[in-house]
């Protein structure tokens, strides 16, 4: 009996650990395929090519006034698929997306433009935000002074709490 469960614990972590291969083979084999558009295919074959497209719709045909053709977009490679009458591709053009790579340049590029952070300090940027009521105040009292004084009245700008 002392035999058994070690071999049932062997035969369960065996059958775990295939279970969970098969999942990992099933996932990767479901990821978004790349594969490559040329003309005179069909829309099944792009589908089966490139994987389903993120948008279908119908456009105008550029070259017959009225009628309309199929068009399939996939973002992620950027390219969209342009179907002709006979239900053949007749074009591949690149469509120019927001993907993840070119966000995160922009919002390098952004930061880098704003300059270096502003430093935190623990001691005086509680006090900012505690007093920044009473500055608040007191730029809104010089500005009435000034409106009454010079009679030039306008909105005063406030600075943010933490810039000191």
């Amino acid at each position: 009996m002392r035999l058994e469960l070690p071999m049932v614990r062997l035969r369960t972590l065996l059958l775990s650990a295939g279970l969970g291969l098969i999942a990992l083979l099933v996932a990767g084999c479901s990821t978004v395929k790349s594969g490559t558009l040329s003309p005179g295919m069909t829309p099944t074959q792009t589908v089966q090519s490139m994987g389903e497209p993120d948008l279908k719709d119908s456009i105008a045909d550029p070259n017959h006034n009225g009628a309309t053709v199929l068009r399939y977009v996939w973002l992620e490679p950027g390219k969209a698929a342009i179907f002709g009458s006979d239900e053949r591709l007749a074009s591949v053009q690149d469509v120019e997306t927001n993907t993840k790579e070119r966000v995160e340049e922009q919002a390098h590029a952004e930061a880098v433009a704003s300059g270096p952070p502003q430093r935190f300090d623990p001691i005086q940027t509680p006090l900012d935000y505690f007093f920044y009521p009473v500055k608040a105040a007191t730029i809104y009292f010089g500005a009435g002074l000034n409106c009454a004084a010079s009679a030039v009245c306008q909105k005063p700008h406030l600075p943010s709490p933490s810039s000191g």
